[in-house]
């Protein structure tokens, strides 16, 4: 009797385990949906403030095809939602099938049991059986077995239909979830019915910018200009960091050699290779450690928005043969957003910019965030930053758009934004 008790709570445990590990999953995918919807309703919102501030810019064509692409998102993520919880769905009734097939085993058998029962009340009186015993400890024995058979009988029918009516409730709240999803089906329509509105409003804008081809290219040249304006001054300030730390580092390590009472040997090769090793100060290397170890898990530099433009080379969303280079990324934020800082530091310059407005840079050990496109500084060059503390607010482009530039450098070399900041 104990092996089909021993199988069957193990295949309820384990379906009760896979429940548990699909679950989770559904749980992200929900996650992932509302967060795709908020995204939704915030380029929304920007499309319609720059919308009402100037009437068929590039900037509108972007922010279109960022919605665009979020709204391809979310229709995604509700069809893996749907197809999960549809093949969920099946798997369990599957299992209660077998469960019902296992369990009608077992009622056959206690049928059976009982049938041979009656039968043996025909041959003996169960009364005449327990005290034909020789001796009490037999008369107990026999009474205590009989009273173990029922009850074993009565509880593993128990037992099987509990799990029979959990594995049910199971069921029936997958059903349930079903049903929700396939509301979120029916609201998929009205997506792809909205997805299809806004191809057909960024044609629009696109047939209506057709003319226009020679001022967006003088417009982008001067944007790759000012960028490379930027660009160089940043180099210089880093390289003039750079030097300064190293200079500090020989003095700080030359200073540590006096103390100890060292005589260094100039014609060493050993010493000719130290002193042509680059090398910072512990400070600065734990400040460095301390920024890479957080790579993927920054917070963004506004509290809000969406990228539009990413790094690196790319092709321009509306004029054909032109590449744009960017050294960071371009982040487009609500109307009166301010730049925060992603990593406690310690703001080297303020500069600004024609073209990119303020720009703060804050050094974080052998790294460097850039924020620029700002209107207004509220830090002071060599002051201290906290985590997410306010350095300025967002200026507003000439196409209505408020929009950051945003860069990260490990000491010259810039680096992707998108790898370092939380998605």
């Amino acid at each position: 009797m104990k092996k089909p008790i021993n199988k069957i709570l193990f295949i309820v445990f384990f379906f009760v385990f896979i429940f548990n590990t699909i679950g989770q999953t559904k749980k992200d995918l929900e996650k992932q949906r509302k967060k795709t919807e908020d995204e939704i309703a915030l380029t929304k919102k920007i499309l319609k403030e720059t919308k009402n501030k100037k009437q068929q810019s590039l900037r509108e064509i972007v922010t279109i095809s960022r919605l665009i692409e979020k709204r391809e998102e979310l229709i995604n993520t509700i069809n893996e939602e749907i197809i999960y919880v549809n093949k969920d769905v099946e798997g369990k009734k599957n299992d209660i099938e077998r469960l019902n097939s296992q369990i009608d085993f077992e009622k056959k058998n206690y049928a059976k049991a009982i049938v041979q029962s009656f039968k043996s009340k025909k041959v003996y009186n169960n009364s005449l059986y327990l005290f034909a015993a020789k001796s009490f400890n037999q008369l107990f024995l026999r009474f205590r077995f009989g009273a173990y058979l029922n009850a074993a009988q009565e509880k593993f029918l128990f037992r099987i239909n509990e799990n029979r009516n959990e594995l049910e409730t199971i069921l029936q709240d997958l059903l349930g979830l079903k049903v929700s999803k396939e509301k979120l089906a029916t609201n998929k329509k009205s997506e792809v019915k909205e997805l299809e509105q806004d191809k057909t409003e960024k044609n629009k804008v696109v047939v209506a910018l057709s003319g226009k081809e020679s001022e967006l290219k003088k417009n982008l040249e001067k944007q790759k200009k000012a960028k490379e304006n930027l660009n160089a001054q940043i180099n210089a300030i880093i390289a003039k960091e750079i030097a300064a730390a190293r200079k500090k580092a020989v003095d700080q390590k030359s200073s540590t050699n006096k103390n100890d009472g060292k005589v260094a040997d100039k014609t060493s090769p050993q010493n000719k290779s130290e002193s042509s090793t680059p090398s910072v100060t512990p400070e600065v290397k734990q400040l460095s450690d301390n920024f890479s170890a957080n790579k993927g898990r920054l917070p963004w530099p506004v509290e809000k928005g969406f990228i539009s433009e990413r790094f690196g080379s790319h092709a321009h969303e509306k004029l054909d043969q032109v590449t744009v280079q960017n050294n960071g990324i371009d982040i487009q934020a609500s109307s009166g957003s301010n730049a925060r800082c992603i990593h406690k530091g310690t703001v080297t310059a303020i500069i600004n910019i024609p073209g990119m407005g303020k720009a703060v840079i804050v050094n974080h050990g052998e790294y460097y965030t850039v924020y620029s496109k700002l209107k207004d500084v509220s830090v002071s060059q060599g002051q201290t930053v906290a985590l997410k503390q306010i350095i300025g607010s967002i200026a507003e482009d000439e196409d209505g758009a408020t929009e950051i530039h945003f860069e990260i450098w490990l000491n010259q070399d810039k680096q992707n934004p998108e790898l370092w900041l939380a998605r």
